[in-house]
């Protein structure tokens, strides 16, 4: 297959994609109306309800496309890619984010086969710059996870005061989730309002933690949920409690903030040596680009630089895990 054609596939392909896109736009958007509409439904109204659970099954979609979700439910992919959508907080179906993988793949095909053709040799740019682009969203999405779960760590300590605060008041514990979700900042107000909900829907307290940890992937969600475990079946004092773990956490993000200021020096010095082959490559073009042309030139010296840049990514991962302290 020459470059033409491939590039004229891999637009037809992305001009089929956009127009796939643009209608799944629309049809999210309405979906987001309406979810907002049905929202204000779920919010507690204080009334005494049966104790009785209620238990609501669905079958779950993962796309608009039955044959894309029955592939998807086939090899079992669609829960564990809802379920990190989820904890990234993204309001995605995995079908969707299945779909947008391969607009990526395919943009970054088409980017490779226009730049990389002449320099890797026939379709291997194209095909390289299609698998960064499939991949490309993963990483981003573990990201969004990370960066997330960040922001609840960050803000449950205070989200444990209100709760104390309400307790201290005389409030039961759901009017105190339920201030989390007014006042709070997301993520906490998202997902104490989740919780919230599916107790006002007749769900079990312990239940509903447990799923907050699915959720958010946190340490510290594990010790909420086992310290409000522990306290309903052996009985205790749960203000004394969640004071006591709020000013743990405070404490320990004042540690690690400190951790990360005396590891500066490692990580920024990983960073420099990163960036001392790229350099050298970028001076080296500028001052004597004979040489560059003749490493691109043989299939030794393309195999050379490739293995040269997966060294380097290596090497730039490992820096990052060494100056890394888990606390």
């Amino acid at each position: 297959m020459d470059q033409t054609a491939l590039i004229s596939a891999l637009v037809f392909l992305l001009i089929t994609q956009a127009v796939l896109l643009v209608g799944g736009v629309g049809r999210a958007g309405e979906r987001e109306r309406i979810a907002k509409r049905l929202s204000s439904y779920a919010l507690p109204t204080w009334e005494s309800r049966m104790q009785t659970s209620i238990t609501v099954l669905r079958r779950r979609r993962y796309s608009k496309l039955p044959w894309l979700d029955l592939v998807l439910a086939r090899f079992d992919l669609g829960d564990g890619i809802a379920l990190q959508l989820q904890q990234a907080g993204l309001p995605l179906r995995a079908g969707e984010f299945l779909f947008l993988q391969l607009v990526a793949s395919t943009i970054g095909g088409l980017a490779g086969a226009l730049l990389g053709w002449q320099a890797f040799g026939g379709p291997l740019g194209a095909l390289g710059g299609a698998i960064l682009g499939f991949v490309g969203p993963l990483v981003w999405l573990r990201y969004r996870i990370g960066q997330r779960r960040n922001a609840f760590e960050q803000g449950l300590p205070e989200a444990l005061d209100r709760v104390t605060g309400a307790l201290r008041a005389g409030y039961g514990l759901e009017y105190g989730f339920d201030l989390v979700a007014r006042e709070g900042t997301p993520p906490c107000s998202e997902e104490f309002g989740q919780i919230l909900q599916e107790l006002n829907l007749g769900g079990d307290l312990e239940e509903a933690l447990a799923r907050l940890i699915l959720r958010v992937e946190s340490e510290d969600a594990r010790l909420l949920s086992t310290a409000v475990a522990v306290q309903r079946r052996t009985g205790g004092n749960l203000v004394e409690v969640l004071m006591q773990m709020a000013g743990m956490l405070r404490e320990r993000d004042r540690l690690r903030r400190d951790v990360r200021v005396i590891t500066t020096a490692p990580r920024v010095s990983g960073y420099v040596v990163a960036l001392l082959p790229l350099l050298t490559v970028v001076a080296m073009y500028v001052t004597s680009r004979y040489y560059i042309d003749t490493l691109l030139a043989e299939p030794i010296g393309r195999i050379a630089a490739a293995v040269g840049g997966m060294l380097v990514l290596v090497g730039l991962f490992l820096n990052h895990r060494i100056a890394q302290v888990d606390m």
